[in-house]
């Protein structure tokens, strides 16, 4: 069984929203025992096995699937 825990309303609202306007955003999120931080595109929200997750490419073209509750902070740009 997974750890997911889902994300409020309003935080899927934000990311959805950041996909639709293709809106930067400097996203901090943690792997793991390491928290990232990037400069990110969201393309997508996706829901797979009961778990949803950012897509989102970042300034080198890499395309990146982050866990929603993984993102600490999401701040659009």
């Amino acid at each position: 069984m997974s750890d997911y825990k889902p994300v409020s309303c309003e935080s899927h609202s934000i990311y959805e929203l950041a996909v639709i306007q293709r809106t930067p955003a400097l996203v901090r999120w943690q792997e793991g025992e390491v928290i990232r931080e990037a400069s990110l595109l969201a393309i997508d929200v996706e829901t797979k096995s009961h778990e949803e997750f950012l897509i989102a490419r970042d300034l080198d073209g890499k395309t990146l699937r982050i866990r929603l509750d993984r993102i600490l902070s999401f701040q659009p740009e």
